[in-house]
């Protein structure tokens, strides 16, 4: 039996344009994202889909109502699915994560595996929650199509696993752009990536590739 899972990160949201460390903070979306999940729901309206998961937060939740109003159906908030909890870091400017964290902003550009945030998860409790939640939807939707609304960070973590099947997969996972959908494939106990990252729904001039965060890129260009 075959359940077909696209994982689409939120659209752009304030922190993103912001530069912000965003985390579980609750940031509006943008007037770029506004746009976005405008072609996202057109991109989905003829598509055969049974339910809808998203993040709590209001980028994802945004993003799964864009698609959700063409369905006649109601987003399901799914707790595993937010973002990272970032503890102390959270809803900072990412020059300021390089100056009050420097241990954690080595990890994230090196060992992204490692991190562990002050007063937040550990990585590898974010591995283990968002696969969880994954784990969940897909036993409660089998031989279905859904769609799960949610984050960059938690993304990573699903790639590190269906990829590679442990958290050090995270150093080499794909970035994901806003609005990005990668279609997943669970069937026979197993899970693969049928595409990865598809933007093809907005136009080039909003398509622009993911950005690779690196706090290393910020000291060469003697930001920080």
């Amino acid at each position: 039996m075959v359940t077909k899972i696209y994982l689409i990160r939120h659209c752009q949201s304030m922190g993103n344009i912001e530069h912000k460390f965003q985390g579980q903070y609750d940031a509006d979306v943008s007037p770029a994202g506004e746009k976005q999940l405008e072609l996202l729901g057109l991109r989905f309206r003829n598509e055969h889909i049974d339910a809808i998961y998203t993040s709590p937060l209001k980028r994802a939740r945004a993003t799964a109502e864009a698609i959700a109003k063409y369905h006649d159906m109601e987003p399901i908030a799914e707790p595993g699915l937010i973002e990272i909890d970032c503890g102390r870091m959270e809803n900072l400017l990412l020059t300021d994560v390089a100056r009050l964290f420097p241990e954690v902003a080595l990890n994230w550009d090196r060992s992204p595996d490692l991190c562990e945030f002050p007063g937040g998860e550990t990585m590898r409790e974010v591995y283990d929650r968002v696969n969880a939640a994954l784990d969940r939807i897909i036993a409660e939707n089998p031989g279905k199509t859904v769609v799960i609304t949610t984050h960059g960070g938690a993304l990573r973590n699903l790639y590190a696993r269906i990829q590679y099947g442990e958290p050090i997969g995270i150093r080499k996972s794909e970035v994901f752009g806003n609005t990005g959908v990668s279609t997943l494939i669970a069937e026979n106990g197993g899970l693969r990536f049928e595409s990865i990252n598809d933007l093809s729904h907005l136009p080039e001039n909003m398509r622009r590739p993911p950005t690779n965060f690196s706090f290393d890129k910020l000291k060469e260009e003697n930001i920080i």
